[in-house]
């Protein structure tokens, strides 16, 4: 069992925002799956990028605009926004408030999902 604490002091700068990675952290065995946890201050935004691995956003809390290849749309804590493996993507947040998400990601390999 691993136990990992969660809190705005375990944030450190990642992808133009505030990112926690949960797992895999370092000293375990390197995971082909991971999952963090992202807090974007208010007018916050990730950088845009792209990665081989399949992606999901549960965005928990606050309000942003997503883009996910040429599409964008507004996104409310409750939602979840599949990103497909090497698309570029970004987040801004369009809130008053913190707009905090877990991110978990997978590679292609462990199977297809359909949008």
């Amino acid at each position: 069992m691993l136990v990992r604490q969660i809190g705005d002091d375990q944030l450190q700068p990642g992808y133009g925002v505030r990112y926690q990675q949960i797992y895999p952290h370092g000293h375990e065995d390197l995971a082909d799956w991971g999952i963090g946890r992202a807090v974007l201050d208010r007018g916050d935004a990730t950088t845009v990028h792209a990665h081989p691995e399949n992606e999901i956003f549960l965005i928990l809390s606050g309000r942003g605009d997503m883009t996910v290849g040429a599409q964008r749309l507004p996104v409310v804590g409750g939602e979840a926004v599949v990103i497909p493996a090497d698309t570029h993507h970004q987040l801004v947040n369009t809130g008053a408030g913190p707009l905090v998400l877990v991110s978990v990601y997978w590679p292609p390999a462990f199977g297809r999902f359909d949008l």
